[in-house]
């Protein structure tokens, strides 16, 4: 049972009150496993790394880079997200100090209350789980770590992909984290792109796909370092509305090869140390594949023999064509299938297909319900000479690239991030057919491989196969492969500056200048103005000196001033009291307060709710380290259990669903309340909201604490009934409406845009399949009345053949 589920009420709302109610350390016996000595600590949090995941370029440069940090001294601890493995900390690969899951959270972390019930709220539906848990999670895991660490910088890297970083990004503009901590964030390239290049132009899980676009997005525009390995994603992601100014070129440290001999040895008569030996009497026909499909990972010597078998089956005069990359259409299956099927029959008989890559089911609008193996053996089967070989390691795919006699290697991408495969295939002396695409470009220029280079159109089938030809033609060919001790070079320069640039990153992350501007609270008391005493006593308790609050009240006609606003006046003689019409729209009456507002942020505040500790220092903290106009947080409420809600994450699309039982609780920039007026339709409760809302959309800047701050009631008068959502829903986009076009962020109208378009599939869709359900209907009707006719005819026919024995037997 947890520590949430043992504590007793009164002991749960002294914790609650408590301004130690966020903090987190490690449980002791996890806590005495680190060198807390130590100056450098750098966490990597990723959903991929070697070891732990195959053939995956994400996990490729997250170990490349524990190698590179670790050789400078840095205490290297692994966050693997999306995992529930039990490592304790324990390091099993090497450049490792510790490895942690962010599934064992609650396991090795003294996590807190409040710490639970956001972890609870995440419960609620998968796509919470998939990626606010998991981002929440990689925040407890940071908040940790640096509280072990007191003495020490920490740095946390997150890869853009999933939004992983997305709450630690938020905490750290927040002031959660402190100086001392930065976070980074290297796009490798997100769900956005993936789908474009992947040409999936529907899609079964839209609120899936949003989610994730906005995750993304925020974490790359919002990181103290954000990194692109390449200009061309650059290019791509501010197509789809990115910040990108902040962000600096870094491309992926090389993973220099370490080849077991060189090209061509086996074929030509070198050593033959490295191929495999069969025990006498064994026929190598006995050991050839039945179908076109090797899977080498059943054995350990498994991959060693079809090595040996590839490099003795194909026939000396033929010439292997490797397809190289992941069995998918943004790898250009596609286009290298089709440019095959455009060879002149004469080439087609020189050439031996090898497909190195993993099989996986097909994503695009034409090709959905195929796997890569059906696609390859439906166009050719029967037509060419080919093996598939899904299951190799990166490792194993190289050593087997360059034991083959003189391949030609084919990289065949639509669109291309920073490939490892480029990297990889470059420093091989064997010839490349290349897609001229941004990706390829700078890394094959990064390792300057130029010779045994030819380029195509990416996605044009006919340059391809003219390509192909024209390396045929060539063949055989040995080019100059790059020399390893300037790969070392290139390392290094990427290296140090990887390392400047977070240099950089900590100066400007340094601590600011105190600031300690005014801040107005405005207390409204119309509804449960009973309440207000304890509301304005948490108020007084709040230790920010520059604070004004002005309290709204109603006074019924022909009624004497309420009894609990004439004992607060009594009670709080310094805060400033005054008389609203009762004829007033709560809009109205929001727009009075900011009207009599003195200071620079306007704290709109109901007397139903209870400010925790230190409250508003923390909304201006938040304010001032982020240069925000808004901070919002988490509400909270405290009946039997503690609760959260209102737990927003800034997007726009998720917003305009508007489903939320309570308005917003947020510190507003005056001047943005000035320039955004609350609206003052009668009967409308979600006013903050829009105000968020306008502040989304024209992009100002916006801090998130990421835990709450202030407790709710939660039998409110002001609790928003489902009944209202639409009413609600209506007067939110009726708001967002009035704000000019122009004022529009190019991001916003990329997902408002994207929103219409999925919403008007998912229609169609759902169209489709009420129609084939229709059809489907009509025909198993028509079936039933077909055999009912039958069944019918053939009683009648039984009656007669019953007759007619009948008669028979009495002759």
């Amino acid at each position: 049972m947890s520590i949430f589920m043992e504590m007793q009420p009164e002991n749960l709302v002294s914790h609650i009150l408590s301004p130690e109610n966020s903090e987190l350390q490690f449980q002791p016996q996890f806590f005495e496993a680190f060198n807390t000595s130590v100056q450098k600590v750098a966490i990597l949090a990723s959903n991929e790394f070697e070891g732990f995941s195959k053939n995956g370029g994400i996990g490729t440069y997250y170990t490349t880079l524990s190698q590179k940090l670790a050789a400078e001294g840095w205490y290297v601890i692994l966050l693997l997200c999306h995992s529930h493995e039990n490592f304790q900390g324990r390091a099993q690969l090497p450049n490792l100090h510790h490895i942690f899951s962010t599934g064992e959270v609650e396991k090795v972390l003294n996590v807190q209350p409040i710490h639970q019930a956001i972890l609870s709220k995440c419960q609620e539906d998968s796509i919470s789980q998939c990626f606010d848990g998991e981002s929440f999670c990689c925040l407890f895991f940071t908040q940790a770590i640096v509280a072990t660490f007191p003495e020490a910088v920490v740095y946390v890297e997150f890869p853009a992909i999933w939004g992983l970083g997305y709450r630690t990004i938020q905490a750290k503009k927040s002031g959660v984290l402190g100086n001392s901590c930065l976070v980074g964030v290297t796009d490798h390239g997100g769900f956005e792109w993936l789908r474009e290049v992947n040409s999936r132009y529907t899609l079964d899980y839209p609120k899936w796909f949003w989610q994730a676009c906005h995750y993304e997005q925020y974490s790359y525009d919002n990181a103290d370092l954000t990194c692109f390995p390449s200009y061309f994603l650059k290019s791509k992601v501010e197509s789809y509305g990115w910040k990108t100014a902040h962000a600096v070129h870094l491309p992926y440290f090389i993973p220099i090869l370490n080849l077991s001999g060189d090209v061509g040895a086996k074929h030509s008569g070198g050593s033959a140390s490295a191929v495999p030996e069969f025990v006498e009497g064994q026929s190598l026909s006995n050991n050839l594949p039945k179908t076109n499909v090797f899977c080498p990972n059943a054995l350990p010597s498994q991959s060693c023999k079809i090595r040996f078998m590839l490099t003795t089956q194909v026939e000396p005069k033929q010439i292997p064509l490797v397809f190289f990359g992941r069995l998918e259409e943004r790898k250009g299956l596609c286009t290298f299938v089709e440019a095959l099927q455009l060879l002149n029959p004469q080439i087609a008989d020189k050439i031996y297909i090898l497909f190195l890559g993993k099989i996986i089911k097909l994503e695009s609008t034409m090709l959905r319900g195929l796997d890569s193996q059906q696609y390859i053996d439906g166009a050719l089967n029967g037509k060419f000479s080919y093996h598939i070989l899904p299951d190799l390691s990166s490792r194993e795919a190289i050593d087997l690239v360059s034991e083959l006699p003189t391949p030609i290697v084919c990289l065949c991408s639509l669109q291309e991030n920073f490939p490892n495969t480029a990297l990889e295939m470059g420093q091989l002396a064997v010839s490349l057919v290349v897609s001229d695409t941004g990706g390829f470009q700078e890394t094959l220029n990064l390792i300057s491989r130029t010779d045994g280079l030819r380029w195509f159109d990416p996605g044009d089938a006919r340059s391809l196969a003219n390509t192909i030809s024209e390396a045929i033609s060539a063949c055989p060919e040995t080019p100059i492969a790059p020399d390893r001790a300037f790969l070392s070079q290139v390392n290094q320069k990427l290296l140090n500056q990887k390392l400047e640039y977070m240099s950089e990153a900590f100066i400007k992350s340094a601590p600011k200048e105190p600031q300690n501007p005014r801040v107005t609270i405005g207390v409204t008391c119309f509804f449960d103005t009973i309440k207000v005493g304890d509301c304005l006593e948490s108020l007084a308790g709040q230790t920010y000196q520059n604070l004004e609050v002005i309290v709204l009240y109603e006074t019924p006609v022909g009624e004497s001033i309420p009894e609990a606003i004439a004992l607060a006046k009594e009670q709080f003689p310094t805060y400033k009291f005054v008389e609203s019409d009762v004829n007033k729209s709560l809009g109205a009456a929001y727009n009075r307060l900011v009207e009599l507002a003195t200071g620079e942020y306007f704290l709109q505040f109901t007397s139903d709710r209870i400010a925790l500790p230190l409250m508003v220092e923390k909304f201006v903290t938040a304010a001032c380290e982020s240069d925000a106009v808004a901070v919002v947080c988490p509400d909270m409420k405290l009946d039997k259990d503690l609760e959260v809600i209102n737990s927003n994450d800034g997007s726009l699309l998720k917003l305009l669903e508007f489903n939320q039982h309570r308005d917003l609780c947020a510190l507003f920039a005056v001047e943005l309340l000035r320039e955004f007026r609350y609206s003052e339709v009668r009967d409308l409760l979600a006013l903050n909201w829009h105000i968020l809302a306008a502040a989304i959309a024209t992009g100002k800047e916006i801090a998130y604490y990421p835990y709450p701050l202030y407790l709710s009631d939660s039998n409110s008068a002001l609790v928003i009934a489902p009944a209202k959502f639409p009413k609600e829903r209506y007067y939110l986009r009726q708001y967002l409406s009035q704000i000019e076009a122009s004022r529009w962020t190019q991001r916003q109208l990329n997902l408002l845009l994207t929103c219409v378009e999925q919403l008007w599939q998912s229609e169609t869709q759902k169209q489709s399949q009420m129609w084939q359900l229709e059809e489907e209907k009509n025909r198993y009707q028509a079936l039933a009345s077909q055999s009912q006719a039958w069944m019918q005819t053939a009683l009648e026919t039984q009656d007669e053949l019953d007759a007619l024995q009948a008669a028979g037997g009495r002759e």
